[in-house]
């Protein structure tokens, strides 16, 4: 009997996504970007204008290799990043009736999400989002890269925040205040194309305007003891810090008041912090991490999220 196949389509533009791609190893596993990648501005503008086109000549030129082997994938997994009209419908048109097509929603909200339910199967992270839009709940998932020459790196700060402002910079003023009266150490690297936020009170929060490569983000998480977690308002669902802090061993400092309700919580490793309240910092980093089971990691693999999200 011939083996399943899943072929898994996503955009590989930032450094985490090529990460992911990296490190997805897996038998009767494909994966690849939607359309072929360009080495210029001028192509890249060309194949944005291709791909716009009326009609479906241009647009299916670019699509990348997958396209040609459609009929031999049982199930075909297309990332939100990915997903345009044209690339769902040229898929419906192509894969074999047998085969599944699949959607993860990884950033939430989605603007499509009422069309996209309506007529594909929809999958999202983000438990609270699936209930109000009656999507399919799979949890989170991780993939871990290779530590080998991160292993030896020594500690460097106590928190450690990566992300974007979005209105996240009084929150954390308010806790760099608290870590510095603790007497702890921080590094905030906070994302946005505006820089006028330096403020010298806060030597530790450095505002950037590119966007540092995840191998560098996993050497700083790596060299801290403490990931910082800031949620948007209404976001339940598990941020890639939650993952790095079960995968990486390293204690969590979150917003996410829900978080005491997932398997992996443990009030040693982590600290629900809700602002303008005090917190005890240094109880909490006194306390000895404690190691998670291996099968509570694993829940949080992306071999456990495959076999959820292709056998739903």
């Amino acid at each position: 009997m011939e083996s399943k196949k899943t072929l898994i389509i996503f955009e590989q533009i930032d450094t985490f996504e090529q990460f992911l791609e990296r490190n997805i190893i897996f038998n009767n596993v494909d994966i690849f970007t939607p359309y072929k990648k360009v080495s210029n501005v001028f192509m890249h503008n060309f194949r944005a204008i291709a791909k716009r086109l009326p009609g479906f000549l241009f647009h299916n030129w670019w699509l990348e290799e997958w396209s040609r082997k459609l009929p031999d994938y049982t199930n075909i997994v297309v990332f939100d990043n990915a997903i345009s009209l044209k690339l769902l419908e040229y898929i419906d048109a192509h894969k074999t009736r047998s085969s599944k097509l699949k959607l993860w929603l990884w950033n939430v909200p989605n603007k499509q999400v009422n069309y996209l339910n309506s007529n594909y199967d929809v999958y999202c992270f983000d438990k609270t989002y699936s209930e109000n839009y009656n999507l399919k709940f799979v949890e989170q998932f991780y993939v871990l890269g290779s530590t080998k020459k991160r292993d030896i790196l020594d500690i460097e700060y106590d928190f450690y925040f990566i992300g974007a402002d979005k209105g996240r910079l009084p929150k954390l003023k308010s806790l760099a205040k608290q870590i510095v009266l603790n007497n702890y150490s921080y590094r905030f690297d906070v994302f946005s194309v505006k820089k006028q936020y330096f403020d010298s009170e806060f030597e530790g929060i450095q505002v950037i305007d590119t966007l540092l490569p995840y191998d560098e983000v996993l050497d700083n998480i790596l060299a801290s003891n403490v990931i910082v977690e800031l949620n948007k308002k209404g976001q339940d669902g598990l941020t890639l810090r939650a993952m790095e802090s079960i995968f990486y061993k390293k204690k969590l400092i979150t917003n996410n008041k829900k978080i005491i309700n997932y398997d992996f919580y443990h009030p040693n490793n982590i600290l629900v912090w809700e602002e303008g309240k005090d917190i005890k910092l240094d109880e909490f980093i006194q306390k000895p991490y404690v190691q998670l089971e291996k099968d509570i990691i694993d829940r949080y693999s992306f071999s456990n999220w495959l076999s959820k999200i292709t056998e739903i």
